[in-house]
């Protein structure tokens, strides 16, 4: 899409990120669309209208989520959290190795 199908806004149109970024942003390319990312999140803004759209995250693909427990770190020592730290990312990462679209670890 090269212009915004309200207002016809060629320079407008912004591609919306979502989550924290971990720098600066390209205001030009970007805009922020917040931290809390959803199914039908729009994926393109026009800063000229406010126009939202493209909702490219509502596909029926199946969502896998992983979820670990956490436990309270209040009394580790610094190299405890450390080896808590690369524990947890290991849960989450499958060790590296990633996951499979239907969730199952990869091997």
């Amino acid at each position: 899409m090269k212009s915004c199908p309200r207002c016809s806004s060629q320079s407008g149109l912004r591609k919306i990120l979502y989550g924290y970024p971990d720098g600066p942003v390209d205001e030009e390319k970007y805009s922020i669309g917040g931290c809390c990312v959803s199914d039908n999140d729009p994926t393109l803004k026009c800063i000229k209208c406010g126009w939202t759209g493209e909702f490219k995250n509502s596909n029926k693909e199946k969502k896998v989520v992983h979820i670990v427990k956490l436990e309270s770190t209040e009394g580790m020592n610094d190299s405890d959290i450390d080896e808590y730290a690369k524990k947890l990312w290991g849960k989450l990462t499958n060790d590296g190795k990633g996951w499979s679209d239907n969730g199952d670890p990869k091997r």
